[in-house]
């Protein structure tokens, strides 16, 4: 099985796994040379490519066959230089970071020859197939400097530029093979990203940090977009075990330019599709840090986004190819409570329980379709009232055992608000979500060498209970059954 099954039996939740299977591959290198005390050269790199057969319900007689393949790379190189200069005032240090990086990426959509076509341009109701053809490559580069005078003052500025190109080449066929609306375009955009922030101590109980940051985004369709992004941070220390923070931040997301695709008419309608714009928010957050004896510490936090416009990610009907669209205003809320115990021995642990709640307000722009309205609010397709995780891992020596539990009161289900819809933390809007559903994942692997090499072999099990249940509705994306037991076996070797 390659992806969350989309077909289930009504009367059991028990999915099917039907036209859903695949192949990952993937590598991955690391060097670094320190040709001196202050100086650090790393150079990563990394491929991966997976092709997978499409799921899709058939229960209806429908025949669809579609392969999707993507390919993903990245070559970064680094350099890290660092001074240290002592006087009789004390010591300031200095560090001076460049690096160039460059990635690449591809994804090609392609329908079986006998697909029954599934997709429709509304208003229009010609039935089409899908076929995707898009490639990128990005090269940028990074630089910052960095100077602390003393223990209580650092300052850095840095900026950060890329461009990418690349083509997209999407194409639609009726059920005769006649051709329907269609994108085949250079994909060409850039982003620049200028910064600088301080961190000032004025005693060892007190810690405040602020930046300042541009940004300017260029993409297709969209034009260049800039924000000027404040951030503040608080960190308090009444003593070694306790902390307080309080943060503000303007947040500027910009959209991914190899992710654009817009076609300037939708059927015989005329409706120009808008483009997708990049986020823009105010973010704040405060938590609160304590540590008790015996390696317990807890952390509690709240915070809330205001998001004017917001993105979110949307699957193309009869297809898995997602695209990014905007909503007009988006609202999360929520408060997070973890426990962590590290205690002397093999056994350790933690909890972590969240209340969440993402809403948001029309119009939905940008992306592949043209605007929707939809009437008030509406919770967002990844919303999840209320998460618990908990897990356990035992680890005597070279060996270990591992388990999680995971809770989650349930994602939206599609269906549209009613009368008892609220906006409120704890407004469990329970109509338009899924069943809440719990499962058990584990693992252990034990490490042993062989000469003067490490070999650990790992297995991990998903979903240990086999629990059937609909992890969430069709919304902005398909439907998704959740994933039935799953065995994978790893082994590293370390040489």
């Amino acid at each position: 099985m390659r992806l969350e099954p989309v077909l289930f039996d009504p009367s059991t939740n028990k999915p099917i796994n039907f036209h859903n299977h695949g192949e990952d591959l993937s590598g991955f290198g690391k060097i670094q040379l320190n040709p001196s005390a202050g100086n650090i050269v790393d150079l990563d790199m990394d491929w991966s490519q997976t092709r997978f057969a499409v799921p899709y319900d058939s229960t209806g007689g429908t025949m669809l066959d579609d392969h999707q393949k993507d390919g993903n790379g990245f070559v970064n190189l680094g350099w890290r230089h660092r001074s240290e200069e002592t006087d009789g005032a004390g010591g300031a240090a200095r560090e001076l970071f460049g690096g160039v990086f460059y990635r690449a990426g591809s994804l090609r959509y392609t329908p079986g020859t006998n697909d029954d076509p599934q997709f429709v341009f509304f208003p229009d109701t010609t039935l089409y197939n899908l076929r995707e053809n898009r490639s990128f490559h990005t090269v940028g580069l990074k630089a910052d400097y960095s100077y602390r005078p003393k223990h209580s003052l650092e300052v850095k500025a840095g900026a950060l530029a890329s461009s990418t190109s690349g083509h997209e080449d999407f194409e639609t066929l009726d059920v005769n093979g006649a051709s329907g609306p269609a994108s085949n375009a250079a994909l060409k955009g850039s982003d620049v990203g200028v910064y600088a922030q301080t961190t000032v101590s004025p005693s060892d109980r007190l810690e405040v940090r602020a930046g300042l940051r541009y940004d300017a985004h260029h993409a297709p369709f969209a034009g260049t977009t800039t924000q000027v992004s404040p951030r503040i941070r608080l960190n308090i220390f009444p003593d070694a075990g306790n902390s307080f923070w309080l943060y503000y931040g303007r947040l500027f997301v910009p959209t991914n330019i190899e992710d654009l695709r817009a076609i300037t008419s939708v059927a015989d309608s005329g409706v120009v599709t808008q483009p997708t714009l990049p986020e823009r928010d105010h973010f704040f957050e405060a938590g609160y840090v304590h540590r008790f004896p015996a390696g317990i510490v807890t952390k509690l936090a709240v915070y809330h986004k205001r998001s004017s416009p917001g993105i979110d990610d949307n699957t193309v009907p009869g297809s898995s190819i997602v695209t990014s669209v905007n909503i007009d205003q988006v609202r999360i809320t929520g408060i997070e409570a973890t426990v962590e115990a590290k205690p002397s021995g093999p056994l350790s642990g933690f909890a972590n329980v969240a209340l969440n709640h993402a809403y948001g307000q029309g119009p939905i722009t940008g992306g592949f379709f043209p605007a929707d309205t939809p009437q008030g609010f509406f919770d967002l397709d990844h919303d999840q009232r209320l998460s618990f995780v908990a897990g356990a891992t035992y680890a005597p020596q070279r060996f270990y055992l591992s388990a999680t539990g995971i809770y989650g009161s349930g994602l939206t289900n599609g269906q549209d608000p009613d009368a008892s819809y609220g906006t409120g933390l704890f407004d469990f809007n329970k109509s338009i979500h899924v069943d809440p559903n719990f499962i058990l994942n584990a693992g252990a692997g034990y490490a042993f060498n062989a000469g003067g090499t490490l070999i650990r072999p790992q297995i991990f099990v998903d979903n240990v209970l086999d629990r059937h249940y609909l992890l969430k509705g069709a919304f902005f994306s398909g439907a998704s059954v959740g994933r039935p037991r799953s065995i994978q076996v790893k082994l590293n070797v370390a040489i």
